[in-house]
Order: C-alpha cells, then structure tokens, then sequence
C-alpha cells in the first residue's frame, strides 16, 4: 500500500500536467462570399493527426497541444487556410472560393477528370451561361458558348429544336448530331422542349478522339455532356427564379409592295386589276375609277396579320442542402411562351430530384430523375404552303382578311391564314422522363465497383384538326374536314457495370477501368386521320364518319415498331507524373445490331498526352501561370444514332405489304440488305495549347484538328438485272481539318470595377476526298463533289441584264454570257451552305451590385439558296412583289437586275446570298442587393435583371433569317426577338 499511494500521487501530477498543457479552441467558419456556415470543412493541427470537421451550423470545438500550434483549414473547392492559434480561445474564419480548384475538374460522362491532367479537347459551359436564358430548347442557349461548336436555331417556333454540329460534318448521308449525354444517359436528339436548362449545373463539349472514343461508335460527331445540379451539405438552400417577358418579330428585311406600289407594278405588266382598271388600258371597262378606288381603300400589311406580340413567363422554384450523408436537389419549373407567329405556342412543366447517399464510407447510392411536360401548338409547314402564315405574306396589299361582313377573304394562295388560325389545331403534348440510379462500393483499397442503370423515356402524341366549315376542310377526303392523331413512343435504357482503380505511388497516379455497357432503344408509333366531321363536334375524334366505299371518307392509318442494340466493353486509363506529364489511354469494342453479322463489331481507341510545361524546374517565366501542350490521336465510329441513313434493319433485306392479288394479301421486297454494312470510321488527330498568363488575367487554347472519316455511308449503283438500283455501302473519304481558338481576358479589375470578356473563334475547312464508284452526284440543290466541300451549291451562274432588250443573261460551262437558259451549265462554285467560320464574344461588367454584359455570335463564309427571292423578284408568279422589282427593265439602256416581264424566271445562282451574320444573341442588365440589406429580411440573395434576346443582326442575306438550318431559305419561322424582366430570390 506504501508504494501504491506514492505511484497514485505521481500520476495524478501527470495528468494535471498534461491538461494544464492542452487548450481548447473553437471557431464558426463561415463563406467569405455570402457570409453561410460551411460544414465538413476539416480542421486540422499541422504536422500533426489532430482534428475534426464543422458541423451543419459550421461550428468546430478542437482540443490542441498548446496555445501556439498552427491550425489548417481546408475544404474542397475553397483556398486552404494556416492559422496561429496564438492563445485564443476563438478562432472564426472566413474562407473564399479557389477559383483554379473549380476549374479543374471536367466531366465526360463516364469519368471526372482534373483539368491540369487533361490531354483531350473538352469546352466546359458553366450553369451561369445557361440559365435564365427564355429559349424553351437548351440547344439554342449554346450558340457561341463553345469553340468548334455549330448552333443554328433554324426555327423560330417556341420549342423548336436547333441543328447542332462539333468540327462540322463528318457524313454524308449519316447522322452529323451530336451525341447527347445527361447524366451519364444518352438522351434522345432534338428532343428538348421538355427539359429545363435551369437544372443543369454544366455542359461540356468533348471534340477530339481522346474525349469522344470513350463512346466508340456512337462519338464521330462529337459529345454533348449535361450534368445535373446535385445536392450540397449545408442548411436547406432555396431559390426563385421568375421571368416575365414579351417577344416581337425580329429583324424583317422584306420591303414588300403596298397597294398603290402594287397597281403601279400591275400597270407597268400589263397585267392585274392595276392595269385592268388603268386610264392607259385602252380596253378599260367603265367604272374602273370607282373600281381603283375601292382597292386603294385597302393597304394591308400581311406581316402585321399573320404575326403578334407573344407574352412569355418562366418561373423555378428549388431546394438544396444536406447531411454528410444525404444530399439533394429538388426542383420544379413552369414555363409558358406564345409564339410571335399566330398558332404557335409552348407550355411546359418539369420537375427534378436528385439524390445522394452514403450508406457508409463504402457504400454509396445516387438517383438522378426528371419528368417534363409540353404542350405546344405548332405550324404544320415551315416553307411556301397555305398552312403557313408567314407565307401569306405573298398576298396582295389591296387584299382585306376579312371583307365588309366579316367573311374570310381567299387570295392568290387560295388561303386565309386567320382562317387557318381558327379554324385548324396542330398540338403535340409530349411527356418526357430521365432516370438514373447507381450504386457504387469500395471493396478494396484503391478498387471500387459501379453499377448503373438509366433510361430516357419519351411519350408524345400529335393531334390535327380542320374544320369542315372552313376552305382548307374542302380540300380534305370528301371535303369535309378531317381528324388525326399519333402516339409516338421511344424507351431507351442502359445498364453500365465498372470496377475503377486509383492510386499514388510518390510522384505517380494511377487510375484506370473496365467497364461493360449495354444500350437498347425501342421505338413505336400509331396514327390515323379520318374524315367526313361533323361540324357541331369540332376538334374530336368523335366528329369522324365511318369511311366506306360509297362516302369516300376512307380513314388512312399507319404505325411501326423498331428496335436496336449496342452492347460495349471498354477501357479508360490515366497516368501523371508529378503533376508535369500525363498519358491517357482507352480502347472499347462495340457490337450493334444495325449492322451485318459479317461486320457487327468494331475496334476503337485513343491515345493522348500532355505536358505541364510551367511545372518544369527550368521553365522561370513568372508572368506564365500555366502552360501545357497536349496532343491526342484515336479512332471513333459513327453507327447514325439518328438513323437518317442506317436503319434498324439495313443490312437485311426487308418486305412490306401489298395490296391484295387476286383476293390474297402479300408482301414484296422493299430493300436489298448488306451484311457488309459497318461504322463509318473517324481518324482524330488534335494538338493543343493551353496557357494562363499575367496572374491568369489573360487565358485561353489553342488547338488544332485533322479529322478524317472512311467508309462512309454511300448508295452504289446495281445492276439493272438486281431489281433495286442502288445499295447503301461503305466507301469514300471526307475530311474536316482547322484551328479553334479561346481567350478569356479581364480588361479593367479597379476597386469595385471589373470587366471581363470571353472570347471563341473557330475555322472548319470541309472537303471529300473520295466517294467510290462516282467523283460527284447531286444532292438536292447541292453537288456532292471530290474536291469540294459538303453543302456546295449547284445552279447555272447568272450573268445579270442585257440593257438592250432586257433579256436575262446566264453562264455557258466555259463562263460566257449567254441569253439561253441550259441546266447542263450548272457548276458548283457558288460556296458551301456550311459556315467555316463560327463564334461567339461575351462582355462582363461589374460595379458593386450591379452587373451588365453583352453576348454576340456569329458566322460566316457560307452562302444560301434564297427561295424567298425566287417568288417575291419574279414577274411569272401571281403573288405580290418585293418594290425591288419597279426598278425592272422597260426600256433600252435601263442598267438594273430586274430583267423584263416578258422572260421566264430561272433558278440561278442570283438566289445564293452570302449568309454570314452577326447577332446581337443576349444583353442583360442586373442589380445584386447588398447582402446586409436583404438579411434584415431573411433572404441569402435578391437579384432583378432586364434582358433582351436577339436584338440586332447585321448582315447582307435578305431572306427572313440567316439561320435556317439548311441550305435553303423557304419562309421559315423567323428568330424572335425577347424582352424579359426577372427575378432571383434565395432564402
């Protein structure tokens, strides 16, 4: 007992030592830029294991040696933090963003990948250019964001989507779209109405083989990856975004004739009322004063009929936050847009929620959902058809829509488009649902195992309807109207298994995986029209009269189902060596069911590389932050996952029904198969420049590109003997090559002034190389040509007005003038319909709250086919006139374009117009409320803006809109201009 109580005292001294030498200390840490708690910031003793994490109110309590250590703060995403503790007791701290950590990760859909390590060419589009943006397709909201990305919106109708092309085409008979990615799910192209770009958090464009073979068949034509807003750990975030807004008519370039233009036109060709009713017609019938005067009463501007101002609202409301172990991001969305065409309209609502668990420090588990809703009324025809209004721009000015007792008049298009607006219904509701559910475990060190499964599921169905009472239900089946409906269904699911492999050892990193994939697509449609309605039942199905062979209303009815497969395994894998020298490496196998069992599977791959060049011991420029070269070279495949040339069934020979032969129904041969039929192949070459400069105030790439694409998809000639005439095969070469070029620059950065711009340039120069059994074949009113670029229009050139006679002059096939009109001199150098040059250029200011910037793309060096010009510059055609056509020839010596009316009007290449634009796409004016003034109400962020989308372009087309998305301008919907007023609200 003697010696216990002695070793007892001894200990206890100890211990009190001990406590007298720790000290406690605690801290909140908050965000710098908007004052929040941050929870699971660590907070750690340097050099030491010593530490904990903040708690959800951003709180740490952490017991230290002693009063003097040095306490680090790090968070992913912020700029890490040393601390002297110094005897205090507290220790608040308040952290900022580490803007080159969040810019350093690039998502591809299948990996995440560090910036500085990447070696492929990625554009990265953060959130903030995308939303609040009123354009109901995301697509559209690209335009000019990216390097090498090609957006036309091509339709001005609400809804509609854009056509969409990376480094320019790659086929010619093939899909060019680009494949779309959300999620990690390949989604449906051109199907956009019912997602809401305000749900995404980025989108990234991959354009080389390093970034694209990593989809094998399917990235010939480039990636397109969305990803999602996810949920955050923190105190529940929500937030309100409205918008309010009113849409007009863009720039209309058409000066068409007025009334009194009009008869002086008529007099001038003898030919109208304008010259009927003329004191000079000598065969003038009495009354003609009295019937001048009735037109002249009239001076209807047709644009102003068929066209209005459009009302559009947009409103999101979401929920963030979270647990270290659960995250989320709710949302829902209401958008409603009226077209400025009459008849045409989108409402749409969608909904989102996106969860993440942790199960365990092993076991995780995601949901990512979305479901969208549209209804749009829709113009049935873009082009010169008496169901488009902006077609109706061709009538007479003398032309009342309605006459005295209020009945719709008919002119030379035998239409009324105000008829047609109430007397007819196009509709599309469309459902559209995007799931994906992985779950994920670490069973080894470095090793984890991921399996997923994904779908994009689209319902839509289309109903029309026109009226009996009405000119356009006479021209119906049995003229009395008619009723139709379709359901179209698409279900595409895939199931992706992977185990990866991460590590470091010293100055290396490892990471690598195998991974199998399996994607099925089915789809199915069902319509029918029917005829014969009953007016007092209007817009229902219930109107239609049972079709025999006596009333004539015979239904028409139609449908099919189609599916394919692709099933793929593959290999992605990355090496750095201290942080200087990167390698990336990846192979996969495809085998598709579109294709032959002779060709069913193909090998695809890439290798890139990448040098941090300012990471070098030697490299001693100061003023370079960073500077890296890369390189990569791989081969992708393209199998048309439109299938606008390859089909489901292409390389079989296929049957359809035939009428019945003597009583029995049969079948006969449709198409001759191909067992041969494979992927065109695309051979990537890209070499790039990355670089930051001068405190990264000035940074950018440059990169440039050698793409070349085999066995294309191409119809080869039979023998007459085969029964068809041609076959679809693989042959010929088409290659895309040029230069992209990004800039980011902060021009002024003065106390609370900054301005920024940011800055994407890219040329394409498009040429075929070869094309099989032929050198050139005519595509619609383009030639296919060796030599040439894809798009390169095909016409007899026009050599002006003979100002003796007034005669029409063309080019003969040596470049002489001639009077005489021969299709065989067409030639094809009358440029591409495909812009080698295109871009965009932001400009950001910033004062204290207030927030200004500028958005203009572009693009240039293409030529279109004017079609407009052809109806509204020709004396041959009963429609009204462009007031071009008075300065026509009348006498000798007149110099003008305008031959005589006594000469037939030819297509020529008087109708291909340099299409090069410049566009003024948004210009938005905000103001941020100071923080400490809103908190006094509870809010965490108050923002209000005016914006203005499409407000200007410059350029010398002169048909309705530059942007058709393709190469012939016919009387498309035209590009809206957009006013919104809106608020950000986040409490």
């Amino acid at each position: 007992m003697k010696r216990i109580i002695p070793f007892l005292l001894l200990l206890l001294f100890c211990l009190a030592a001990e406590a007298q030498s720790q000290h406690t200390v605690s801290g909140t840490i908050k965000s710098i830029e908007n004052g929040e708690p941050l929870p699971g910031v660590n907070v750690m003793v340097k050099d030491t294991s010593i530490g904990t994490v903040t708690n959800v109110d951003g709180y740490y309590s952490l017991s230290v040696p002693n009063e003097n250590v040095v306490l680090l703060f790090t968070f992913i995403g912020l700029e890490s933090q040393e601390l002297s503790v110094q005897g205090r007791s507290v220790l608040d701290v308040d952290m900022e963003a580490d803007l080159k950590e969040l810019e350093e990760v690039v998502v591809t859909g299948y990996t995440d990948i560090n910036k500085k390590r990447l070696s492929g060419s990625i554009s990265s589009i953060d959130a903030s250019e995308i939303e609040s943006v009123p354009m109901p397709s995301f697509d559209q909201v690209l335009q000019g964001k990216a390097a090498g990305l090609y957006v036309n919106a091509g339709s001005g109708q609400p809804g509609a989507a854009a056509t969409v092309r990376i480094r320019g085409n790659g086929s010619i008979l093939g899909g060019n779209t680009p494949l779309f990615v959300m999620d990690g799910v390949p989604i449906e192209a051109a199907e956009f109405a019912a997602l809401n770009a305000n749900d995404f958090e980025s989108v990234s464009v991959l354009k080389d083989a390093s970034a694209t073979s990593l989809y094998g068949s399917r990235g010939a034509n480039g990636v397109i990856v969305i990803t999602s807003k996810k949920g955050k750990v923190g105190k529940t975030k929500f937030n309100y975004s409205g918008q309010f807004g009113v849409s007009e008519i863009g720039d209309w370039k058409y000066d068409m004739m007025n009334t009194e233009e009009r008869l002086q036109y008529e007099e001038m060709v003898q030919n109208g009322p304008g010259w009927d009713f003329s004191p000079n017609n000598p065969e003038r019938p009495s009354g003609s004063d009295n019937s001048l005067d009735s037109l002249r009463q009239y001076n209807t501007n047709w644009l102003d009929v068929v066209t209005r101002t459009g009302f559009t609202q947009q409103h999101q409301l979401s929920a963030q936050g979270g647990k270290e172990q659960t995250r989320f991001f709710i949302s829902g969305g209401y958008l409603e847009q009226q077209g400025v065409g009459i008849g045409s309209a989108l409402e749409r609502i969608t909904g989102r929620v996106n969860i993440a668990h942790e199960a365990s420090k092993r076991l995780r588990f995601n949901l990512v959902s979305s479901v969208g809703y549209s209804q749009s009324d829709f113009l049935p025809s873009e082009s010169l058809s008496i169901a488009n209004p902006f077609a109706s721009t061709l009538n007479m000015p003398y032309q009342p829509p309605l006459d005295a007792e209020g009945n719709y008049t008919y002119g030379p298009l035998d239409a009324n488009p105000l008829e047609w607006d109430e007397k007819t219904s196009f509709q599309e509701g469309q459902l559209k649902t995007n799931l994906t559910f992985d779950v994920s475990y670490d069973f080894y060190e470095g090793f984890s195992f991921k399996s997923k499964i994904g779908l994009d599921y689209r319902s839509s169905k289309s109903t029309s309807y026109i009226s009996p009472d009405s000119q356009p239900g006479s021209s119906q089946r049995g003229q009395e109207g008619s009723y139709g409906a379709s359901d179209n269904k698409y279900f595409k699911y895939i199931w992706l298994n992977s185990v990866t492999y991460t590590r470091t050892i010293g100055d290396h990193d490892f990471s690598g995986g195998l991974y199998m994939e399996l994607i099925r697509k089915q789809e199915s449609s069902f319509g029918y029209s029917g005829f014969g309605l009953n007016s007092k039942l209007p817009n229902t199905p219930a109107a239609i009269t049972p079709g025999t062979a006596s009333n004539g209303f015979i239904p028409t009815v139609g449908g099919g189902n189609t599916e394919n497969a692709l099933n793929s395994y593959f290999f992605i894998g990355n090496y750095t060596y201290k942080s200087k020298y990167n390698l990336a490496l990846s192979a996969r196998r495809d085998g598709s069911s579109k294709f032959g069992q002779n060709n069913r599977w193909a090998n695809l791959w890439s290798v890139g590389a990448s040098w941090n060049i300012s990471e070098e011991d030697f490299f001693g420029a100061s003023w370079v932050n960073s500077l890296k070269l890369k390189a990569s070279y791989g081969k992708s495949g393209n199998q048309d996952d439109t299938d606008s040339s390859v089909g489901d069934f292409q390389s079989v020979q296929t049957f359809v029904a035939t009428s019945t032969y003597a009583g029995v129904s049969g079948i006969y041969p449709a198409s001759v198969g191909n067992p041969d039929l494979q992927w065109e192949i695309s051979n990537q070459l890209n070499v790039g420049l990355d670089y930051s400069i001068f405190k990264d105030r000035i940074s950018g790439s440059f990169e440039a590109y050698n793409n070349i694409t085999s066995d294309l998809f191409l119809d080869q000639k039979l023998s007459a003997t085969a029964g068809f005439t041609s076959v679809r095969r693989n042959a010929g070469k088409m290659r895309n090559r040029g230069v992209e070029i990004t800039l980011n620059t902060t021009n002024v950065s003065i106390g609370d002034f900054l301005w920024t711009t940011n800055l994407n340039y890219a040329y394409n120069d498009n040429e075929i190389l070869d094309l099989g059994q032929v050198t050139e074949f005519e595509f619609g009113t383009s030639l296919v040509r060796e030599g040439y670029p894809l798009g390169s229009h095909y016409s007899v050139g026009w050599a002006g007005v003979n100002p003796a006679n007034g005669q029409p002059l063309y080019l003969d096939q040596f470049g002489n003038p001639t009077p005489i009109f021969n299709s065989s001199n067409a030639t094809s150098d009358w440029g591409t319909s495909n812009p080698p040059h295109v871009g965009g250029m932001t400009n950001t200011l910033t004062f204290k709250g207030i927030e200004f910037s500028f958005f203009f793309n572009f693009q240039a060096g293409h030529t279109l086919f004017n079609n407009q010009s052809f109806f509204i510059e020709n004396h041959n055609v009963p429609y009204n006139q462009s007031t071009v056509m008075l300065t026509m020839w009348q006498e000798e010596g007149d110099v003008t374009n305008i031959p005589s009316p006594r000469y037939q009007r030819q297509f020529t290449s008087q109708d291909i117009e340099d299409a090069s634009f410049l566009r003024l796409r948004n210009v938005t004016l905000g103001y941020n409320f100071p923080r400490k003034l809103i908190s006094r109400i509870r809010l965490d962020r108050l923002k209000i803006y005016l914006q203005g989308q499409n407000l200007y372009t410059w350029t010398e087309f002169t048909g309705f809109d530059p942007e058709i998305g393709n190469n012939i301008a016919q009387f498309q919907y035209p590009t809206p201009k957009i006013y919104t007023l809106g608020i950000d609200v986040g409490f």
